[in-house]
């Protein structure tokens, strides 16, 4: 059976109309150029009675006038019968490659409207490769067009060599972890990261747990990790519950801009970017991956770093308790179980994921990264520096820019990450009541002094020397 008659009677109409609007438009500028009398000349119809240009006006010792336009017009005339016939021979070329390739997209179209499986597989493709052409412009910082010219003519794409990290991760995807809690300053740290070229965005993939810590033990704690291990292995079949919660939480995935951006159209809508299959080969795409978790207990973590494969580097973030528990308190309203406002759960947490941090670090040397809020705040220039060549990045100018950003201008909002930074260290300050500070105060001292977090007995007149000291940690 022909492929016609494959397509039935709608497809051959559709083909008989394509084909009929190609020859009246080829019609219609073969005769508007067949009649060159009719055509302005520099942008005005010739009048042969009153235009100075072809009136028949005596000139001593000279032909009339009209007699040398008649010679002008003749060759003007061949010229343009020329040119019509270059113009003709383009138009057919062009109409040529329209039956070649628009016909055969039409008959792709007609078939995988027939199959939604087919419909799928080619939006899922279309996708891919999209991402493929801005993961490309990113890592070489050039547009599309200068490498395919780059490519041709067998040129470098860039004068810019990239660092050492991406022919490394050509086959192992590069990854890091934020692992912290609620109101810590993670949203700022995930955003600073993602700002690199190129990253994959898993943001906080534990929203299904609902507001509560994942501790070893407890119900919810094996599912938890399976589900991080399988996002950074880029394995999203079977994690329905993910899905769903990513439905109605959309932020999980659009924080992940350049996935996002590609999946997210006008025509289609967002239904491909929560599909397990397009989500899959998406993330295999990326040379690099972040991950901002709040929700888990940093030993949870261990299995992603006894995995190889995976690459995996840890950066554990605190934030002096104080702080935390005023920014739930004050800042934000949804903070309502005791997992996020009791400063015991709080610091209890703290006590043991620190004790974890650098049992972690004795055991994975090179792969946790123990950071505070606060130098972050201080020094975010030489913070980044540190931070990026401890997960194995280079400091990319963009990554400089977002600094410059949102380090200098203060936007006050719960979930605003541009702001002055070295203000938000002593923020808390004046805004945390006296009696609220004691209980704190009295729940945490032991594992603030750990992280080299200073008491006080008084909010009067305080600075960043009487609330911070260094942060030491035992070396062996």
């Amino acid at each position: 059976m022909t492929q016609t008659r494959v397509l039935g009677s709608k497809g051959r109409r559709l083909l008989l109309v394509l084909l009929l609007v190609s020859l009246l438009l080829a019609s219609h500028i073969i005769t508007n150029h067949a009649h060159p009398e009719l055509e302005e000349v520099n942008g005005e119809l010739p009048n042969t009675f009153t235009d100075p240009r072809v009136a028949a006006v005596e000139v001593k010792g000279a032909e009339p006038v009209n007699t040398r336009a008649a010679k002008s017009t003749s060759t003007y005339i061949s010229q343009r019968l020329g040119r019509e016939m270059e113009i003709k021979q383009k138009l057919l070329s062009k109409f040529e490659e329209l039956d070649a390739k628009e016909l055969q997209h039409v008959l792709q179209l007609l078939e995988s409207t027939r199959n939604p499986r087919a419909v799928q597989a080619t939006r899922i493709d279309h996708a891919l490769q999209s991402l493929k052409v801005t993961l490309l412009e990113e890592i070489s910082g050039k547009k599309y067009s200068d490498i395919s010219k780059a490519v041709i003519h067998a040129q470098t794409i860039t004068s810019q060599p990239r660092p050492a990290p991406l022919k490394f991760v050509l086959s192992t995807m590069a990854q890091v972890v934020i692992a912290t809690t609620w109101r810590s300053g993670s949203t700022f740290l995930e955003e600073l990261l993602a700002s690199y070229p190129a990253v994959y965005n898993h943001y906080e993939p534990l929203m299904q747990f609902g507001l509560r810590r994942i501790r070893e033990g407890l119900p919810g704690a094996a599912e938890a990790q399976e589900t991080v291990h399988d996002l950074l292995s880029c394995k999203y079949e079977g994690h329905e519950d993910y899905i769903l919660t990513a439905q109605k939480l959309k932020e999980m995935i659009s924080r992940n801009t350049r996935l996002w951006n590609t999946c997210n159209t006008k025509e289609w809508g967002d239904a491909l970017c929560f599909n397990d299959v397009f989500l899959k080969e998406a993330c295999k795409l990326f040379p690099w991956s972040i991950m901002k978790i709040v929700r888990l207990q940093l030993k949870l973590l261990r299995p992603i770093l006894e995995d190889s494969q995976l690459n995996t580097r840890i950066v554990y973030l605190v934030r002096d308790p104080r702080g935390v528990i005023n920014s739930r308190t004050d800042t934000v309203r949804w903070c309502h179980t005791e997992d996020c406002k009791n400063p015991e759960n709080l610091c209890r947490d703290m006590d043991d994921d620190l004790t974890t941090a650098l049992q972690m670090q004795k055991d994975f040397p090179g792969k946790v990264y123990i950071l505070r809020y606060e130098d972050m705040s201080l020094e975010p220039l030489n913070k980044t520096h540190e931070l990026l060549e401890y997960v194995g990045l280079d400091f990319d100018p963009r990554v400089k820019e977002f600094l410059v950003s949102h380090t200098t201008k203060n936007f006050d909002k719960p979930w605003s990450t541009s702001r002055e930074s070295k203000t938000r260290v002593t923020y808390w300050v004046s805004k945390l009541p006296s009696s609220k500070l004691k209980v704190v105060q009295s729940a945490c001292t032991p594992v603030m002094k750990r992280f080299g977090y200073i008491p006080i007995t008084s909010n009067k007149n305080i600075t960043v020397e009487n609330i911070l000291g260094p942060l030491v940690l035992p070396t062996s």
